[in-house]
């Protein structure tokens, strides 16, 4: 079954402007059917949070995944910053965006358990579409900034952050025999 969401004309900035306001509030709802709802059935959908292997293929898979994340934050914000950006070939947004959110729930997969404090990131999201329809969505963050704001990454120049990286000096070695 096809999807219903209106399109873009990304030739007419209005509309474009109006777009990226849906996505965004579709995110602020924290349902995924709404979320689901923009995209074309085989959605391929690229983020580092998707875990594992940072990608959601269809309807489904994004779903699951975007459950996930509402359920580790439920108060999860985003905010464009700037203009979207549209390519020549008119079939491509990207926007800069920044969100916050209080980290109450955990965080599954990878299983990182709730820290009770608020994360901020800022990334790029590139969208495509096929037919009108949303069926690419590549997001681009900083997972270290994002580890280190969860407790996952150590502090940079912290004493732990040294012994991190004693332990991928011992790893490297072994791969680079293997």
């Amino acid at each position: 079954m096809a999807s219903t969401s209106i399109a873009p004309d990304l030739r007419d900035e209005p509309a474009v402007r109006g777009w990226v306001q849906r996505f965004v509030d579709a995110w602020h709802w924290h349902d995924p059917e709404r979320l689901a709802s923009l995209c074309t059935d085989d959605v391929l959908w690229e983020d580092p949070f998707i875990h594992p292997g940072g990608v959601a293929h269809g309807k489904d898979e994004l779903r699951t995944w975007l459950a996930s994340i509402f359920r580790a934050m439920p108060d999860l914000r985003f905010d464009v910053e700037g203009e979207p950006l549209v390519s020549l070939d008119g079939t491509t947004i990207a926007a800069v965006w920044r969100g916050t959110g209080t980290v109450t729930g955990p965080l599954d997969p990878p299983g990182f358990a709730p820290t009770g404090q608020q994360a901020e990131l800022r990334g790029v999201d590139v969208h495509t579409f096929r037919d009108g329809i949303l069926a690419h969505v590549v997001t681009i963050t900083d997972l270290n900034a994002a580890g280190r704001q969860l407790g996952a990454v150590p502090p940079a120049g912290s004493r732990r952050e040294k012994a991190v990286v004693v332990l991928q000096r011992l790893n490297a070695r072994r791969m680079r025999r293997h």
